[in-house]
C-alpha cells in the first residue's frame, strides 16, 4: 500500500458503502452487484487479481450503461491508481457520472475524491478549497458521514501544514462522531481520527492526553477485521513510541518503535517506515549512541535517493548527520550530507510550493550553500596538500632509498678497505726491521741523488736560461741555489719531526717549521711535496693517522675514546677535520674502523 493510501484509508474503506445501489432488480444489476462484491472481497495485496476483477466490473458497467455502477467503478479506479495525473482523469469520469445520475451524494463524493488527489499532490490550497466548498454545501444531518469525513480530511491537511492545533480540533470532531457507530466504515473512521488526533496532541506537548487516546483505541482494536488489526496496532504503537521519545523514555521508545517496523514495511508505507527510523535515530542520539543513530538517519537519505521522498520532519536527520561527521572531522561525508540537505530542501520547496514561507523559516538555503562552499574549499585545499605531501613523500622515499643503497655500498667499500688496511698493517708490523733499513737507505739515496733532485727542482722553479736578471735572482733563492748540506739538514729535521711525534702539536704549521729550520715556506713546501709525495697538510695528517692506527694496535683503550677526544690527542682542530683526514688517509670513517676493531676483539 502506498503511503498516501494509508492516510486516506478512511476514504477507500468507505467506497463499499458508497457503492451499494438501491432498487436495482434487473438481472444486469444483480450481475454488476455481484462483480462489485467480488472486487471488494479481494485484498489490495493481490494486485493482479484485484486489477483483473476491477477491469471486468468496469467493462460490464459500460455495457450495461449504468451510471451508478460506472461511478462506483471509476471511484475504485481512482484509489487503485498510483499516478496522480491519471487519478485526475478518472476523477473527471467520476464527476461526469455523478452529474449524469443526478445524485447529490455522488457529487459530494466526487468533490471529496478530487480534494484527495490534490492532497496527494501536496497542493493543499486546492485540496482545502474543495473540502471547504463541500462543507458549505453539504447537509450536515442528511449526510453526516460525508460531513465528518470532510472534517477528517481538513484535519489531515492542517496536520501536514504543521498547524497542529487546527488539525487536533478537526480530528477531535471527526473522532467523536465516528465513535458512536458500529458501522465498519465508522469504526475505521474512528481509528484514523483517534490516531491522528493523538499524534497532533503529541506535537502539541499533550503527551498524557495522547497516550490516553491510544490506550482507548487499543481497546477497540477487536472491532477491526483480523486482516487490518495488526497494521492498526503497529500505527498506534508508532504514535505511542513518539510520545515516549518526547517523555525522554528513550529505551522504551526504541523497544516499541522496533516492533512497528515489520508491519509498516510490509504495508509498503515507506513514508511512515522512515518516520520510525527517524525517531529511532533521535532516541539513540539522545542516549549518546551516535554511531547507532547515524545508521538510522542514513536510511532517511536512502529513501530520498531511491523513492525521491522526504518530509518537513525527517529532513532534520541531515542536521544530525552533518554534525556527526563534522565532529569526527570527516569533511568528505559532511560535504556529502550538506549537499543532500540542500537537495532535499529544493525538493521540499517544489513539493510544498504553498509552504514556501514556512520552508524559508525552517530551511536556510543560503546557509547550506555557504556551508557547502566552505567544505568544498576545505577539501580542495586538503587535496592540494595531500598531493603535495604525496609528491614530497615520494621524493623523500626515493632519497631515503638512494641513501640506503649508498650507505650499503659505502659500508661494503669500507669493509673492503678495512680488510686491505688490516692486511697491510700486519705486513708492515712483521717487517718493521726491514722497513727501518729501507727507510735509512731511502734517505742515503735521497742525499746521493741530490744533484738529480736539484735538477728536477730547478726545472720546477726556473723558467729558462735566457730569463732576465730578476728571474735569475729568484732562481738563486730557490732549490737550485740550495746546497746539499741544507737539503740534508732539512731531511734530518723531518726525520726527527716524525720520530719525536712533533706532528701531534696542534699549533704546528708550515711557517713555523720553515723559521725553525732556517729555510723559507716555499722551499720547504716544495721539498715535502718532492720527498714525501704529499702537501704539507696531507703529510701532517697522514703522520697523525698512522700514529693513531699504531696506537689502536698497541693499546685497546684507544679504541674506547670518543672521536672528539681522539681529534684532540692527535692535534686536530675539530672532530670534523679529524674524520675527514682519517677518511682521506684510509678510505674508511673512523667510527666504522673502531667498530670493526671492537667487534674483532670481542670475537677473540
Amino acid at each position: 500500500m502506498r503511503p498516501f493510501i494509508l492516510l486516506f484509508s478512511l476514504f477507500t474503506l468507505s467506497i463499499t458503502t458508497w457503492a451499494q445501489p438501491k432498487g436495482q432488480n434487473k438481472p444486469t444489476d444483480n450481475t454488476l452487484n455481484t462483480l462489485l462484491e467480488k472486487v471488494n472481497s479481494i485484498s489490495k495485496n493481490e494486485k493482479d487479481l484485484y486489477a483483473k476483477s476491477l477491469k471486468e466490473y468496469l467493462e460490464n458497467s459500460k455495457r450495461a450503461n449504468n451510471p451508478e455502477h460506472l461511478f462506483n467503478a471509476y471511484l475504485l479506479y481512482v484509489y487503485n491508481e498510483k499516478n496522480s495525473e491519471i487519478m485526475h482523469i478518472y476523477a473527471d469520469s467520476l464527476m461526469h457520472y455523478a452529474k449524469k445520475n443526478e445524485n447529490p451524494l455522488n457529487i459530494i463524493k466526487a468533490n471529496q475524491t478530487r480534494s484527495t488527489i490534490y492532497y496527494i499532490q501536496k497542493n493543499y490550497k486546492k485540496s482545502l478549497e474543495y473540502e471547504l466548498s463541500i462543507l458549505q454545501s453539504i447537509d450536515k444531518i442528511k449526510y453526516a458521514y460525508e460531513y465528518h469525513k470532510t472534517l477528517y480530511n481538513i484535519g489531515l491537511t492542517y496536520f501536514y501544514l504543521q498547524q497542529y492545533q487546527e488539525a487536533f480540533n478537526y480530528f477531535a470532531m471527526a473522532r467523536v462522531y465516528f465513535e458512536d457507530s458500529r458501522d465498519y466504515n465508522h469504526i475505521m473512521g474512528y481509528h484514523n481520527s483517534a490516531r491522528y488526533e493523538a499524534l497532533a496532541a503529541c506535537y502539541l506537548n499533550k503527551y498524557e492526553f495522547s497516550i490516553e487516546l491510544i490506550s482507548v483505541a487499543r481497546k477497540k482494536l477487536s472491532d477491526i477485521s483480523k486482516e487490518d488489526r495488526a497494521l492498526e496496532q503497529a500505527y498506534l504503537d508508532y504514535v505511542y513510541g513518539i510520545n515516549l521519545y518526547h517523555l525522554k523514555k528513550f529505551k522504551s521508545s526504541i523497544e516499541i518503535l522496533n516492533k512497528t517496523i515489520s508491519e509498516i514495511s510490509q504495508n509498503e508505507d515507506y513514508a511512515n517506515e522512515h518516520n520510525v527510523y527517524y525517531y529511532l535515530g533521535l532516541n539513540y542520539w539522545s542516549l549518546d549512541q551516535k554511531e547507532n543513530a547515524v545508521k538510522y538517519f542514513d536510511k532517511i537519505d536512502k529513501v530520498f535517493k531511491t523513492k525521491n521522498y522526504s518530509n518537513l520532519e525527517i529532513k532534520n536527520a541531515y542536521n544530525y548527520l552533518t554534525i556527526y561527521y563534522r565532529n569526527i572531522k570527516d569533511e568528505q561525508k559532511e560535504l556529502y550530507y550538506t549537499n543532500q540537505f540542500l537537495n532535499v530542501t529544493v525538493f521540499l520547496q517544489n513539493e510544498y510550493k504553498h509552504l514556501s514561507n514556512t520552508l524559508h523559516k525552517q530551511l536556510d538555503i543560503k546557509h547550506l550553500e555557504s556551508e557547502k562552499k566552505r567544505l568544498e574549499d576545505s577539501l580542495r585545499l586538503k587535496d592540494v596538500w595531500y598531493k603535495t605531501a604525496l609528491a614530497a613523500g615520494s621524493v623523500l622515499c626515493i632519497i631515503f632509498l638512494l641513501l640506503l643503497v649508498s650507505n650499503y655500498r659505502k659500508k661494503r667499500e669500507y669493509l673492503r678497505r678495512y680488510n686491505e688496511l688490516s692486511a697491510l698493517r700486519k705486513n708492515l708490523k712483521s717487517e718493521e726491521k726491514a722497513a727501518a733499513v729501507i727507510s735509512a737507505t731511502t734517505v742515503s739515496l735521497s742525499v746521493a741523488n741530490t744533484t738529480t733532485a736539484e735538477d728536477e727542482l730547478e726545472e720546477i722553479v726556473t723558467v729558462s736560461p735566457d730569463e732576465d736578471k730578476a728571474a735569475s735572482k729568484k732562481t738563486e733563492k730557490g732549490i737550485s741555489a740550495a746546497s746539499i748540506k741544507t737539503l740534508e739538514d732539512i731531511l734530518t729535521h723531518l726525520d726527527h719531526f716524525e720520530k719525536d711525534f712533533t706532528f701531534l702539536n696542534s699549533e704546528i704549521n708550515l711557517n713555523q717549521l720553515a723559521t725553525l729550520w732556517n729555510t723559507n715556506r716555499s722551499y720547504l713546501s716544495t721539498l715535502i711535496n718532492q720527498y714525501k709525495g704529499k702537501s704539507f697538510t696531507d703529510y701532517i695528517n697522514q703522520l697523525r693517522i698512522d700514529y693513531l692506527l699504531k696506537k689502536f694496535e698497541e693499546d685497546s683503550k684507544w679504541q674506547k675514546y670518543k672521536i672528539a677526544h681522539l681529534a684532540e690527542l692527535l692535534g686536530f682542530s675539530s672532530s670534523r677535520s679529524f674524520s675527514n683526514a682519517f677518511l682521506k688517509a684510509t678510505g674508511i670513517s673512523p667510527s666504522f674502523y673502531i667498530q670493526k676493531l671492537q667487534s674483532e676483539d670481542e670475537k677473540d
